[in-house]
Formats: structure tokens, C-alpha cells, sequence
């Protein structure tokens, strides 16, 4: 039936109910699915992929590794802020491949959504620690290891709501013609994708941190040296490349500390 494309009526094209039923999303689903391809090839080819990439990976390997180990041991019966804890940081990596997903091949609002909820996560485990965790409320923005990452929330909360009509607009803006307007299709935005992806690496070293307090504190277990040496090299890329700050230089010999990511 030849090539299908955007602007056109599809329906025209079909014969019966039934293929005008499912052609359609099907057309749609198909586009889709090359434009995030597309997308994502972008991405792998632009500088700072390879680097990018190996940060992710290493901060990914060093707390999925850590988790590995400890899976199985038992939490105290009396220890609901670390049943708490281990529950919130399983939830944090399963939703880490989602979330990748969503930065790379451009769907943008969506990876506000879930680099805000990474956020939160971290900061519901960090209030569990301070026994300040209240069920049902949202956790503090600025808690712990996100106390300068305020601002950085703040802009995640905008690009998450489709009350911030600006924003949102420029994540699907595109040229048609000798005019602009919304994509229905994802749109690559390079340094929304480079920025987005080195907060997400961001929040994955944060929690391997934290998932390894949280172990230290019920059987003396943390970290070990390779794991500890994967942050580390997960945050010196993200520092090399200028996509994050730190207070203090890291040091490959401690636990990673306080990181945000550049403005």
C-alpha cells in the first residue's frame, strides 16, 4: 500500500471497517517506533555518547551488583524504616531502564515525570534515615544528599506538568513547512537528552550511596572496592564532561558523597 506519513488521511487509503479499525494505530505505532530509533541513533552519535554511556553503566553495574549481594538477607522484624528503605530502592531500579528509555528517545515530559519520581525516592529513603518519613506525603525536596538540588526539582515539577504550557511546547515544537507546530511524534532535543541522561546517572549513583548506608546499618555491610571504584569513574565522567558539580573533589577510596547537576 506504498509509504504512510504524517499529514495524510490514512482511512482514504484503506478498504473495509476493519482494516480502518486497526490501520491507524498501527501506522502510527509503526512511525513511532522509527522516530524513536531515529532518535536514539542520534544520540549514539553525537560526542558524548561514548563517555555518557559508560557512566551510566558503571554507576548501574556498581549498585545492581551491591544489590545482588545483599539480596536475601534478612531485615529485623523491628526495622520498618529499612523495610521502608529496601522497598523504595527496589522501586528505584526497576523503573531505571524506563526511564533511560524515555531521555534517549525524546520523550521528554515523560522523563520528567520519572526523574522527578527518582528524586522523591531518594528523598523518602533519606527520610527514613532521619526518622522523618511520613506515609502518604511527599517526601522533602532538599533532603540529605539533594539539599542543593531544590532548583533542579523545581524544573523536573515544570516539565512534568502540562500546566507549564511554554515548556512543554518546546518538547514537541517542530517545523511543518513555513510553520511551526506540535509533533506527534518524539522531537530530539540534544541537550535536553544530554542533561536529562547526566541527572538520571546522577540519582543512580545517589542511591547506590545511600542502598549502602542503608545495608551498613542493619549488618555492618557496605560497598565494596570495585563497586566503590565504578562510582567513582561514573562521577568523574559526568565532572569531565561539565554535566555535574560536586562540593568536594570524590575520592576513590570513599563512598561517593553530595553531587548535583549543573544549572
Amino acid at each position: 500500500m506504498g509509504d504512510w506519513d504524517i499529514g495524510e488521511d490514512w482511512m482514504s487509503r484503506m478498504q473495509g471497517i476493519g482494516e480502518k479499525t486497526l490501520g491507524p494505530v498501527a501506522i502510527h505505532g509503526g512511525l513511532q517506533m522509527k522516530r524513536r530509533e531515529q532518535n536514539r541513533a542520534a544520540f549514539k552519535n553525537s560526542k558524548e555518547w561514548g563517555l555518557i554511556t559508560q557512566a551510566h553503566a558503571s554507576a548501574v553495574n556498581a549498585l545492581v551488583n551491591f544489590l545482588s549481594r545483599i539480596a536475601g538477607k534478612p531485615i529485623p522484624a523491628d526495622r520498618e524504616d529499612v523495610q521502608g528503605q529496601a522497598a523504595l530502592i527496589a522501586h528505584f531500579v526497576q523503573g531505571i531502564d524506563l526511564c533511560e528509555t524515555a531521555i534517549v528517545e525524546g520523550f521528554y515530559p515523560q522523563a520528567a515525570t520519572l526523574l522527578r519520581q527518582q528524586h522523591e525516592i531518594i528523598a523518602a529513603v533519606e527520610e527514613f534515615t532521619v526518622g522523618r518519613r511520613k506515609d502518604g506525603k511527599t517526601p522533602h525536596a532538599t533532603i540529605g544528599v539533594l539539599r542543593d538540588m531544590g532548583r533542579t526539582y523545581g524544573d523536573l515539577s515544570g516539565g512534568a506538568h502540562v500546566s507549564h504550557a511554554n515548556l512543554l511546547k518546546n518538547f514537541v515544537i517542530m517545523a511543518i513547512g513555513e510553520h511551526d507546530g506540535p509533533s506527534l511524534l518524539p522531537i530530539y532535543h540534544h541537550e535536553i537528552t544530554l542533561n536529562f541522561y547526566a541527572l538520571h546517572v546522577s540519582y543512580i549513583l545517589m542511591m547506590a550511596q545511600l542502598a549502602g548506608e542503608v545495608e551498613n546499618s542493619v549488618t555492618g555491610d557496605t560497598l565494596n572496592p570495585d563497586e566503590v571504584k565504578l562510582l567513582f569513574v561514573g562521577r568523574q565522567i559526568l565532572m569531565d564532561l561539565g554535566l555535574i558539580r560536586f562540593e568536594e573533589p570524590p575520592n576513590p577510596q570513599e563512598a561517593p558523597a553530595k553531587g548535583c547537576a549543573t544549572d
